[in-house]
């Protein structure tokens, strides 16, 4: 499939820059303000709702779909995925014998080094973590497509702006010893301790999103562009 310009509404394969650039600009500013000591607000590019369906042919009495809001963060290109994963495993060893705020500026400084050159990222990946083994990794077990629907707002000198998009993707579920799930918890463990977590004890899967289309949901004023999107 070729790379479109997602203005057109058009698909593609990978997440196309402009969407790429909200992820990372919006870790960055949650993570700063957290340092800031800022009160803490929903952190919607790293929350999306994430749709999953069993192989089974819907029969009418039941609905198949299961909805859940999962923890979704870009990955590194695969040169960098290695390194990326030993700095983080290494200062949350280093941190864990401190309280974690003490240790803050530390580990906001690797992951900013990671999120500061959005050119790290593979933009055809996603990848989260498993807790609770329900449905949605039974689901993932019999059949390996999700959908994920991104949902933001940022203020502009225009006023507020909205984003919203749809990602469709092929999961490869993740073991402990994959070097994806490997990267996927050092950037758990991080911040771990930080308020915005539910400390967990395990993560007994992660999950690897191949990203197949991209879908542009943004919100639009029929008045001012009678023409050119669809939901």
């Amino acid at each position: 499939m070729s790379h479109m310009n997602m203005e057109d509404n058009n698909v593609v394969n990978v997440l196309p820059e402009r969407y790429l650039s909200w992820l990372v600009a919006s870790r960055i500013n949650f993570i700063n303000e957290m340092k800031e000591g800022r009160p803490l607000r929903y952190f919607s590019a790293h929350l999306p709702v994430m749709a999953t369906w069993p192989s089974h042919a819907y029969d009418g009495n039941s609905y198949p779909m299961n909805m859940t809001v999962k923890g979704i963060g870009l990955i590194p290109r695969p040169e960098l995925l290695d390194s990326y994963s030993e700095m983080f495993e290494d200062i949350a060893v280093s941190s864990s014998a401190k309280h974690h705020m003490e240790t803050i500026s530390e580990r906001i400084a690797a992951i900013n080094k990671l999120y500061g050159d959005i050119g790290n990222f593979d933009p055809s990946l996603l990848g989260g973590l498993e807790i609770f083994g329900g449905k949605t990794l039974d689901n993932l077990s019999e059949n390996n497509k999700a959908s994920l629907l991104y949902v933001g707002m940022s203020h502009t000198e225009r006023g507020v702006s909205y984003i919203s998009f749809q990602v469709n993707g092929l999961i490869e579920i993740l073991n402990k010893d994959n070097p994806y799930y490997r990267f996927l918890l050092a950037s758990r463990k991080l911040f771990e301790f930080d308020k915005f977590h539910i400390f967990q004890p395990d993560y007994p899967f992660g999950y690897l999103i191949r990203v197949v289309e991209v879908l542009d949901k943004s919100p639009w004023s029929k008045a001012a562009t009678p023409h050119g999107h669809g939901h």
